[in-house]
């Protein structure tokens, strides 16, 4: 089966785009991050993340699968599968009704266990399309509740100290998983008004987040966190509200803080402390990812094209599809039928 990656993963054979960017008569939207999202005329989604998108999809016709309900579409069908990115995050398998070939693509994924998600469920394959947004050796993140555990001493010691401390988490997916560990652990929260938006559509489709949070209003009270997504308005509006004036320590939650702390497009990182927690797999958990679903074929998009090379040496038949794909990569582009 074809594959064309192109602001988005087409399928030309079938006429069918996965997360395109571009508004399409029919694509499927893996989950609700902007950067996978278009207003497609027929959009096929789950019920999750059409609850997150909202009226983003007003004038449009949307198509609701729940995880393991199938459509006819064109000669084949579709079927989706948890993710375990975000809420509603999904994994497309589109099986041919003509020779039962199937294509597996996964979108975002995350391979260990989220405290709110659906857990991502392996989905035996012939051709694999996965993301490689942490598809680099340096990015390994150490374990989850080493990381959680190193924040939550981190804030508790900022408390101590009369500092005002400031978790960053992007507002759907991160700052939601962080408002249910800081809850857990026993922090009042106040959440920046989309995060808090968010962490009540998680309610409405049944997860729990337990603790004391609410919208922050301008105020803060004692012995509070505040959750805010990354990025230069969150600075402003703390420093228009903080009490007292006193000393604010910013803490960031992102996978980025691998790989020596520096994004691929060069920034350093922006907080006072950065912990390597992602709601992504890393790059030994997308490796171990093949072998489970067992392809014949791997197509490696959206990150880097170090992850296709080392499935080579692995002895698949990989190759990485965007602009910063490799001569190696392109020589590996190969119909298997």
């Amino acid at each position: 089966m074809e594959v064309i990656f192109d602001r988005g993963v087409y399928l030309p054979e079938l006429d069918l785009w996965l997360d395109a960017l571009r508004k399409q008569d029919t694509s499927v939207i893996s989950h609700a991050h902007s950067d996978h999202i278009a207003r497609h005329r027929r959009p096929i989604l789950t019920p999750g993340t059409r609850r997150l998108l909202g009226d983003y999809l007003s004038r449009s016709e949307p198509v609701e699968l729940d995880y393991g309900e199938t459509l006819d579409f064109q000669d084949c069908t579709i079927t989706l599968y948890p993710a375990g990115h975000c809420l509603g995050s999904a994994q497309t398998l589109v099986t041919r009704r003509s020779n039962g070939e199937r294509l597996l693509y996964t979108g975002d994924l995350r391979t260990q266990p989220s405290p709110i998600n659906e857990p991502l469920q392996p989905v035996p394959c012939d051709t694999l399309v996965i993301e490689s947004t942490y598809g680099r050796p340096d990015y390994v993140f150490p374990p989850q509740e080493e990381a959680i555990a190193t924040a939550r001493k981190v804030i508790a010691q900022w408390l101590e100290q009369g500092a005002l401390p400031v978790v960053l988490g992007w507002r759907l997916g991160k700052a939601q998983e962080a408002l249910h560990h800081l809850s857990s652990a026993g922090f009042k929260v106040a959440c920046e008004e989309t995060v808090y938006d968010i962490a009540r559509k998680y309610e409405a489709a049944g997860v729990e987040f337990g603790g004391d949070y609410r919208i922050f209003d301008g105020s803060v009270r004692d012995g509070e966190v505040l959750l805010f997504p990354p990025g230069k308005k969150a600075r402003e509006t703390v420093n228009r509200h903080r009490p007292d004036r006193r000393p604010v320590r910013y803490l960031e939650l992102t996978g980025w803080a691998a790989g020596n702390g520096v994004r691929p497009w060069g920034r350093g990182r922006p907080g006072d402390a950065s912990l390597p927690y992602s709601d992504h797999a890393d790059f030994n958990d997308l490796l171990a990812y093949v072998p489970a679903v067992q392809p014949r074929q791997v197509y490696t998009v959206f990150g880097f094209p170090d992850l296709a090379e080392r499935l080579r040496r692995m002895g698949y038949a990989a190759s990485h599809l965007g602009k910063n794909a490799t001569p190696a990569d392109r020589a590996y582009q190969m119909p298997l039928w």
